[in-house]
């Protein structure tokens, strides 16, 4: 624009000192020439300018592009993840409900064989009471049987006298059975008891291992399902981080967009002043060659006034001359 502006001075400067209608036309061609070519070089600079917002342009758009799809595929993934996590949730609650069940049956069995312990017990003690009952019984009659001896004794004491040894050998083998009787009733009662006892800790025994084993394979499974809910959890915390950051980016590119696009308006701005000056430098220079025109234009004009002048007046000297030469 300063170029066109000062070809437009040069113009106007210079059209003062022409001589010669094609001294000037000359002097206009090129100066119109000059300012043709670096009107030429501004256009082929903007076209490179526009060219390389273009591609600026299209390389946003991909990026732009690329970034949603990246987006949509976490988006997915982030899906996936959460519908398989309730499906894992799902089946760990269906665990715990199983080993609530489990547990339940174990208390239950255990209730079971607390009732069935007691009501052994009972039954021993019903048994102890019918022994201790019998043992009563078989005492009593042995002091019956005692007291009906003594009674004998002492309607035959006469005879008795002369056998003592008899009587006593008697009594001791009575008391004797008695006591292997006793003996025989405790033994039987002990040995019962302790049959009893052992059956009620083998079963305890046996419940105690079934509750460990249940318990400690649940913890175990549990443990795991909480492991794997815990990797879950973190790749969906990460997950939700790389949606963050991308949300973030997402807005610094909107951000860009924003600025990208104040930029093109900017330089398509600054594009239409270009051409609007451009196209008043033209009408300048248009102005200009036309003014020099016309000033070459009138001085031609007033140059050929000026020769026919001094043709005229040649030639009426040469007519005077040649009057007097005649």
């Amino acid at each position: 624009m300063d170029l066109c502006w000062n070809t437009k001075d040069t113009i106007d400067s210079k059209s003062q000192h022409l001589q010669s209608k094609v001294e000037g036309e000359i002097y206009a061609q090129q100066l119109l020439e000059e300012h043709i070519k670096y009107i030429t070089v501004v256009v082929k600079q903007l076209n490179k300018d526009i060219e390389i917002l273009q591609e600026q342009i299209r390389r946003r758009d991909n990026a732009s592009h690329g970034t949603n799809a990246v987006v949509k595929s976490l988006e997915l993934r982030h899906v996936n993840g959460i519908g398989e996590l309730r499906g894992r949730v799902a089946r760990c609650d269906a665990s715990i409900a199983k080993l609530s069940a489990d547990l339940m049956s174990i208390y239950k069995g255990i209730q079971n064989l607390s009732k069935e312990q007691q009501r052994a017990k009972l039954t021993l003690e019903a048994e102890i009471k019918d022994v201790e009952g019998q043992i009563s019984e078989l005492l009593k009659r042995v002091e019956e049987y005692i007291r009906e001896q003594q009674i004998k004794i002492g309607f035959t004491g006469e005879q008795n006298r002369e056998q003592p040894h008899l009587l006593d050998i008697r009594m001791k083998s009575i008391t004797e059975d008695i006591k292997d009787q006793v003996l025989s009733s405790c033994s039987r009662l002990e040995q019962k008891l302790a049959r009893k006892e052992q059956e009620l800790l083998h079963q305890i025994e046996l419940i105690s291992l079934t509750v460990k084993d249940k318990t400690e394979s649940s913890e175990k499974s549990m443990e795991d399902r909480i492991n794997q809910l815990s990797v879950k959890l973190d790749k969906i915390e990460a997950i939700q981080k790389m949606n963050s950051e991308l949300h973030n980016i997402k807005h610094v590119e909107d951000k860009l967009n924003l600025v990208i696009v104040s930029i093109e308006k900017k330089i398509w701005k600054e594009i239409e002043d270009i051409e609007a000056e451009t196209n008043v430098g033209f009408s300048a220079i248009y102005d200009s060659i036309g003014s020099l025109r016309h000033i070459l234009e009138a001085k031609m004009k007033q140059d050929k006034e000026q020769l026919q002048k001094q043709i005229h007046q040649m030639q009426h000297t040469m007519d005077s001359s040649g009057a007097v030469l005649k």
